[in-house]
C-alpha cells in the first residue's frame, strides 16, 4: 500500500506547478480527479506532440500521470454542483486559476470550508495575495527574470537568457506537495483542513537564498557578485572544455585541490604557494587558468572521467539531453520506465526520485485521456446511466467515446 492510499484529490490546476504537485500526490498513492474543462487542459495543446497530433502535447504527459479525467464545464450549474458533491467527498483541492475566479464560482476555500472542514485546500498562483504584484499573472521564465537568476549582461553581450528548465514551476509543485503533506498531518491532531498557498515568485526567492546571504554580507564592504555568474568561492569550481566537450569539475575544499593536481598529472601544483590555499587561488585565478586549461583540453571526457573517479574528484560531464538519456547512471537508476497508453501510445517517463526500502517505485498509470474517466467518477457519486446520458448531452460533462 502506497503512503497516500485512501486521499482523494481535486486537481484544477493546469499547466505545470500545480500539475505536478498533483502528480506527485498520485505517485504516492492518492486517488487524484484531473477536473478539466471539455477542451482540456492548455498543455494538451502544447507541441511537440507525443503522437504527432494535437492534444498529446509532451508538458501534459510530464505532469499528469496517475491522474483520472473528468471534463465537466464549471459554467454550466450541473457542472459546478457535480463539483460540490466531489469537493464534500474529497480530501485535498488544487487550483491555480487567476485571483478571484474559484470564489465567483462558489468554490473558494471558505465556501468549501463551510462544506467540508477538513478539507485540504491549495492555492497556487504567481505573486501570491499581498504586495503590489498580488493577483499578477506569471509563469517559469517571468520569475527566472523576477528573481535575478538571469545574468544582467555587459555591452555587446547577449540579452538575459532562461535556465532551460522549468525550475521555478518544478519547486513551486514540490512546496505545494510538502505543504499538503503537513496540513494532512495537522488534520489527524485537530480534524480541521487547512488553506495552504504557495507561489512562483516565493519559490524563486527561496532558491536564491545563498545568492541574497551573499549579497547582504558583501554589500557594504565588496562589490557583490552579478546575479547568475559563477556563484561559488572555491576554485576550480566551474566547467571546464576537454578535447570532445566539456566537463565541470568541482574542488570544494583544499583537500579536493589536492586530490585533483595529482589526477592532472601536475601534483606540484598541490603545494605551490601561488596555489596551496582557496584564498591564493582565486587571486591568481587568471594564471591557474592558464594552466588548467590546456592542460584538461588536451584529453577526452572519457580520460578525465576515469582519473577523476580514482582520485575522488567530483565532477561530471556537460552532457545533452541524448547523452543524459543513455548515459550509464541514468539506465542503472531505473528512474525511467515505459508505459502504454491507448490515447497516447507508448510514452517513456521519469517516475519519482524518492525509493522506499531502496526500491524504485513503478511508474504507474499512463497519464489520462480527456474526459477519459468521467463516466467512472459520476457513478461513484451514485448517478446512474440516464442521469449520465443526460449531462453528457447537456454538455455540463464529457467523456472520451466509448469504444
Amino acid at each position: 500500500m502506497k503512503p497516500l492510499h485512501g486521499i482523494r484529490v481535486l486537481d484544477f490546476s493546469t499547466i505545470f506547478a500545480g500539475p505536478h504537485c498533483g502528480q506527485l500526490l498520485a505517485d504516492y498513492g492518492a486517488d487524484v480527479i484531473k477536473v478539466e474543462p471539455p477542451k482540456g487542459d492548455d498543455s494538451r495543446q502544447w507541441p511537440p506532440f507525443q503522437t504527432g497530433e494535437p492534444g498529446s502535447g509532451t508538458l501534459f504527459l510530464v505532469v499528469n500521470r496517475g491522474k483520472r479525467s473528468l471534463a465537466l464545464d464549471l459554467k454550466q450549474p450541473e457542472g459546478l454542483a457535480l463539483v460540490k458533491r466531489l469537493a464534500a467527498r474529497a480530501d485535498v483541492l488544487v487550483q491555480n486559476f487567476s485571483a478571484g475566479v474559484m470564489d465567483r464560482l462558489g468554490l473558494g476555500h471558505e465556501a468549501l470550508k463551510a462544506l467540508n472542514p477538513g478539507l485540504i485546500y491549495c492555492t497556487i498562483s504567481a505573486f501570491g495575495e499581498t504586495g503590489p504584484m498580488a493577483h499578477a499573472r506569471g509563469y517559469d521564465p517571468m520569475m527566472q527574470a523576477y528573481s535575478g537568476m538571469m545574468r544582467i549582461p555587459q555591452p555587446g553581450e547577449p540579452a538575459p537568457s532562461r535556465i532551460n528548465i522549468p525550475l521555478i514551476d518544478f519547486t513551486t509543485g514540490q512546496n505545494a506537495f510538502a505543504g499538503i503533506l503537513a496540513a494532512l498531518l495537522q488534520r489527524q491532531s485537530t480534524g480541521q483542513g487547512a488553506h495552504v498557498e504557495v507561489c512562483l515568485s516565493d519559490s524563486a526567492l527561496s532558491l536564491q537564498a545563498w545568492g541574497l546571504q551573499r549579497f547582504w554580507a558583501t554589500e557594504n564592504n565588496q562589490a557583490a557578485p552579478a546575479s547568475a555568474q559563477a556563484m561559488s568561492d572555491n576554485v576550480p569550481y566551474e566547467s571546464f572544455e576537454a578535447s570532445d566537450g566539456w566537463l565541470f569539475i568541482a574542488c570544494g575544499n583544499n583537500k579536493l585541490w589536492q586530490q585533483f593536481c595529482v589526477a592532472i598529472g601536475r601534483p606540484d601544483l598541490a603545494d605551490h604557494p601561488d596555489y596551496r590555499r582557496n584564498d591564493s587561488r582565486k587571486a591568481h585565478y587568471p594564471a591557474l587558468m592558464a594552466l588548467l586549461r590546456p592542460l584538461i583540453a588536451a584529453q577526452t571526457r572519457a580520460h578525465w572521467s576515469q582519473a577523476f573517479l580514482a582520485a575522488g574528484v567530483p565532477f561530471s560531464p556537460v552532457n545533452t539531453l541524448a547523452e543524459l538519456s543513455r548515459d550509464p547512471q541514468v539506465l542503472a537508476s531505473g528512474l525511467v520506465q515505459t508505459t502504454t497508453s491507448e490515447a497516447f501510445g507508448t510514452v517513456k517517463a521519469v517516475t519519482r526520485a524518492v525509493r522506499f526500502d531502496g526500491a524504485v517505485d513503478a511508474v504507474g498509470a499512463p497519464p489520462p485521456a480527456l474526459g477519459e474517466h468521467t463516466r467512472d467518477i459520476l457513478q461513484e457519486l451514485e448517478l446512474g446511466d440516464a442521469d449520465i446520458e443526460r449531462l453528457l448531452a447537456s454538455g455540463a460533462v464529457a467523456a472520451r467515446p466509448l469504444v
